[in-house]
C-alpha cells in the first residue's frame, strides 16, 4: 500500500504551517461552512503514515453520530436532530431578553426615513422621523471552542450553543457587530492543531439554522473535525488520541486571539450544567464577566418574573 503523509501548503491553501520555538503549529482556517464543505467533498488525501485507520469514519455511530458522508453533507445541508427543542429553549431565553433590547432613539426631522403625519398635516417643516443610533457599533469576535471531555453530556452542549447566540443578539442589541467563529486546538508532544471555521460575518444576519450544526452536534467535532486531522502532515503521533485539549492562555497565543475578543470553551469551564436554561445563563454571563459593557439580565430572577 502507498503511504501518504498528508497534504501540504500548496496542496491546501487554509493551511498554514508556523514553526514557534520548539512547536511545529498547523493552522487550517475555513472562511464558512461552504468552503469546508467543498474541500471536504473533494476528499482531501490523509496522512496514512499517522493515520492508518481513520477514527472520522470507524468510530461508532453511539459515539461519533451519523456516517462521516452524511456529516460532511450536514454542512450545507442542515442538520435537524433535537432542533426544535434547541429553537423552543432559545425562545425562552429570548422572551427575557426582549425588556433589555436597546432601541434607536427618535427625533423630529425635515429629512428622514418615517413620515411624522401629524406635524405633515398641522404644516410644520419637520414632518418627518430620523431614526439615530444610540452610539456607533463596535466589532467584536467570539470564538467558542468545540473541544470539550468525553463526559461533558449532549444537554450542556445544548444550553451552550443557545447562550452563545443568545450572547450575539445581545451584543447586537447593543450595538455590536459581531464576527463569530468556531475552533478546536488540541496537541501531541511538539505539534499543534489549530482549525477555524467562520460561522457569521461582521455585517452578516445570525443563521440560526446554520449555527447549530457546528455547535450541537457530535458529528461536527468528532468526524469533520477528525476528518482535517487526519489529512494534516503531522509527524507526531496522532493516532491514538487525536490531540489532548489546550489551556484558553495557549489557545489564545497559538490563534493570537486578541485581549478584547470572547472565548467560550468547554460547557463544564463556563458553568453550564445542561439542567435549567435561566440558572445555566446566570452562571455562563458571570463568568464571561461582561457586565461593564453591557447589560445583561438576570435570568432566574427575570424567568420568573414573566411567568407571573
Amino acid at each position: 500500500m502507498n503511504i501518504s503523509y498528508g497534504l501540504t501548503p500548496e496542496e491546501c491553501p487554509q493551511l498554514v504551517i508556523e514553526k514557534r520555538g520548539n512547536l511545529n503549529i498547523y493552522k487550517v482556517n475555513f472562511k464558512s461552512l461552504s468552503e469546508l464543505h467543498l474541500f471536504l467533498s473533494e476528499n482531501p488525501k490523509v496522512n496514512t503514515n499517522i493515520f492508518y485507520t481513520q477514527k472520522s469514519e470507524k468510530s461508532s455511530t453511539k459515539f461519533a453520530g451519523e456516517p462521516l458522508d452524511v456529516a460532511i453533507d450536514y454542512c450545507v445541508g442542515g442538520y435537524e436532530k433535537d432542533f426544535s427543542m434547541f429553537v423552543k429553549l432559545k425562545k425562552d431565553i429570548d422572551r427575557v431578553n426582549i425588556k433589555h433590547v436597546q432601541s434607536r432613539k427618535v427625533r423630529p426631522s425635515v429629512v428622514g426615513s418615517r413620515p411624522n403625519v401629524p406635524a405633515y398635516v398641522a404644516g410644520a417643516p419637520k414632518s418627518m422621523y430620523r431614526m439615530d443610533r444610540v452610539k456607533e457599533k463596535k466589532v467584536i469576535t467570539i470564538y467558542i471552542n468545540l473541544a470539550y471531555a468525553n463526559s461533558v453530556s449532549e444537554a450542556q452542549i445544548r444550553n451552550r450553543g443557545i447562550l452563545t447566540l443568545n450572547l450575539v443578539k445581545i451584543l447586537e442589541n447593543n450595538d455590536y457587530i459581531v464576527n463569530f467563529k468556531v475552533f478546536e486546538t488540541c496537541m501531541v508532544g511538539q505539534e499543534v492543531f489549530a482549525a477555524g471555521v467562520g460561522i457569521k460575518r461582521p455585517g452578516e444576519l445570525l443563521n440560526v439554522k446554520k449555527c447549530y450544526y457546528p455547535l450541537c452536534s457530535k458529528e461536527f467535532l468528532r468526524r469533520v473535525m477528525c476528518r482535517i486531522k487526519e489529512s494534516m502532515p503531522f509527524k507526531e503521533n496522532w493516532h491514538m488520541s487525536y490531540g489532548q485539549l489546550m489551556s484558553d492562555h495557549h489557545t489564545r497565543l497559538v490563534l493570537g486571539i486578541p485581549e478584547d475578543a470572547i472565548v467560550i470553551n468547554s460547557p463544564d469551564q463556563m458553568g453550564i450544567e445542561g439542567n435549567d436554561i435561566y440558572e445555566d445563563a446566570d452562571r455562563f454571563f458571570a463568568n464571561l464577566n461582561l457586565g461593564r459593557e453591557i447589560v445583561v439580565p438576570d435570568y432566574v430572577r427575570e424567568s420568573k418574573e414573566e411567568d407571573k
